[in-house]
């Protein structure tokens, strides 16, 4: 999609000053400057098989759409070898309370942590690991869902600040590996007592079904329909409780509707429609890497869930990862299709908080002091409250 800057220089004389550092570690804070890496980041994202959230494209959205706007400052770490770039992570940070909190460049929800790096980049890692925990000021550094037994993962293991470790599980579906789509499907078994194909035929006989991916071009049903999988993700939320705050963000949803955006260049990702006799039923995202796809987001009509109307719509996700020669990450968690679309290709991940000075480490002694006492003020009896005998309870 097409991409614009308002910079103080010429992008060209950016770009020029960006790469005069010829071998080493700098930290950009000026988005001109991010901007002016955009070949050289398209580049090493595409030599390196990068991820859908790796992109250049991807990053400059979540900057513009989201980061700028809530007041986050750009670190954008960036190592050179010889005039080239090998690596790029870009972080924000802001204020929580009194506390500085630095984390990666998202468009406000939790994604994967992952540096865009050169293979043989462990020398810029390390350098880039130094860098987001001594010289970007912050108290705290939070790392969501970092692959394990990557170097990153090693560094967050390693350091003295770590205060908390969560571990979840993903998935991926490794389809470029898949010569012949019917083998495939042959060679899963079952998902739900059903071979693929069999939900939707079952599904279908209550009346005209459709599966369609939406014309890139067209945006007014791009924002159609990312409201309605938003209404439908918010009501999901309540049902289970998981409710967070970029449901209701509007720069999420217009960060969404940018992503699908073909107007102007390649749309980042691509948005599946299923609907039955015209009405909407199930509305999925899918976002497009250099090698792999990756699932980002899904609504659907809890009125059709004994038609198990998600599983129907993840098969044709899946196919059309394979048609376009790419893997399928499912994203975190542990729901039975992502084990089967992916033949029990699950791995570990993990999340780290970690205390990055002193006043990072009291800023999570004080959480746990609060979350005690809290627990002990439960623990003890109200003296309004009547005991089976009668009498107040002591």
């Amino acid at each position: 999609m097409g991409l614009s800057v308002k910079a103080d220089l010429p992008i060209k004389a950016v770009a020029s000053r960006v790469q005069e550092q010829s071998s080493g570690l700098c930290i950009i804070d000026d988005p001109d400057k991010m901007f002016a890496l955009r070949g050289e980041w398209e580049a090493l994202w595409s030599s390196a098989g990068g991820l859908h959230n790796q992109a250049f494209a991807v990053a400059w959205l979540c900057w513009t759409r989201v980061a700028k706007p809530r007041g986050r400052k750009l670190h954008c770490i960036v190592y050179r070898e010889n005039g080239e770039l090998v690596l790029v992570w870009p972080l924000v940070s802001h204020r929580r309370l009194a506390w500085t909190v630095l984390e990666p460049l998202t468009p406000g929800t939790a994604e994967y942590t992952s540096i865009l790096a050169r293979a043989d980049a462990r020398t810029a890692i390390d350098a880039a690991w130094r860098a987001a925990t001594r010289q970007c000021r912050a108290d705290m550094l939070a790392l969501p869902y970092v692959c394990k037994e990557t170097r990153l993962d090693t560094l967050a293991l390693r350091h003295a600040g770590l205060v908390e470790t969560t571990v979840d599980v993903c998935a991926t579906a490794l389809l470029r590996q898949e010569p012949d789509w019917d083998a495939f499907c042959n060679s899963l078994g079952k998902l739900s007592k059903k071979k693929p194909g069999a939900l939707e035929r079952r599904f279908a006989k209550e009346g005209a079904l459709e599966i369609r991916v939406l014309d890139s071009k067209n945006r007014v049903a791009h924002a159609r329909y990312v409201e309605w999988m938003l209404e439908r993700k918010r009501e999901w939320a309540e049902r289970v409780e998981k409710h967070g705050p970029w449901l209701d963000s509007r720069e999420y949803r217009d960060f969404l509707i940018n992503l699908l955006d073909g107007t102007q260049g390649d749309p980042l990702a691509v948005m599946f429609v299923m609907s039955l006799d015209g009405a909407p039923v199930v509305v999925s995202m899918v976002g497009i890497g250099s090698t792999c796809a990756s699932g980002l987001i899904a609504g659907f009509d809890a009125n059709f869930s004994r038609f198990s109307p998600g599983a129907i719509m993840m098969e044709h996700c899946v196919k059309w990862a394979w048609d376009n020669g790419m893997d399928l990450d499912f994203g975190v968690g542990k729901e039975e299709f992502k084990a089967y679309w992916s033949r029990g290709n699950v791995a570990s991940i993990k999340s780290y908080q970690i205390a990055v000075s002193n006043w990072g480490k009291f800023a999570f002694y004080a959480k746990v002091l609060a979350k005690k006492l809290k627990t002990l003020r439960a623990s003890k009896p109200r003296a309004d409250v009547v005991d089976p005998a009668g009498s107040p309870a002591a």
